[in-house]
């Protein structure tokens, strides 16, 4: 006679990994950065501090505490946790381009450790095809995503510096863009 087992089934829409990936994306208005602070520092040990009304972070919503969409965001991680923040400027880079070069604990609880960049590379990433009315079909190109990555190694509430430069098209030269200077403000992170 031949035995069966009860095999127990494991709903995988129920698991939960220890940890998860949060990306946080940064744009930046650079209009109102240039018409606001028209002598930045060109310093990247000391950039120039900014107000809070050109930036707009974004997380996932199940990670934002509040400020979404603000230079204020306060969001949520656990112990574990790998957070990704990737910059740009409003112009997508194209004129005016941002890279986010550093995130700087200042106070409360060190909850990050050090951050360091990362990128993934799609050898066919999808494009609007320029030729087209309406960029479809998309065409294919070889594309290198950026993004600037740290795991959380505690739990905490930590105010940090997001540190950035800036570049804008030479005046000279539209096919060339140069520093215009190095900036930073202050958002909040909060590990339960």
């Amino acid at each position: 006679m031949y035995q069966t087992k009860k095999l127990n089934i494991i709903d995988n829409s129920q698991l939960k990994a220890s940890s998860q990936e949060i990306d946080i994306l940064i744009v930046i208005d650079t209009d109102y950065i240039r018409s606001h602070y028209t002598s930045p520092s060109t310093d990247p040990n000391n950039p120039t501090g900014i107000d809070h009304n050109s930036q707009h972070m974004i997380a996932s919503n199940a990670n934002a505490l509040s400020g979404q969409g603000s230079a204020d965001l306060d969001f949520s991680a656990r112990a574990g946790d790998v957070v990704s923040f990737r910059g740009t400027s409003i112009y997508q880079n194209s004129d005016d381009a941002v890279i986010i070069y550093n995130i700087k604990y200042w106070s409360g609880e060190q909850v990050f450790n050090n951050f360091v960049y990362n990128s993934v590379e799609r050898k066919e990433a999808v494009v609007p095809d320029v030729k087209s009315l309406n960029g479809l079909p998309a065409t294919k190109a070889d594309i290198t995503f950026a993004s600037i990555d740290s795991k959380v190694r505690t739990t905490g509430k930590e105010n940090f510096y997001v540190q950035f430069a800036l570049y804008i098209l030479d005046p000279k030269d539209s096919n060339k863009q140069i520093l215009y200077g190095y900036f930073y403000w202050d958002p909040t992170i909060t590990v339960n």
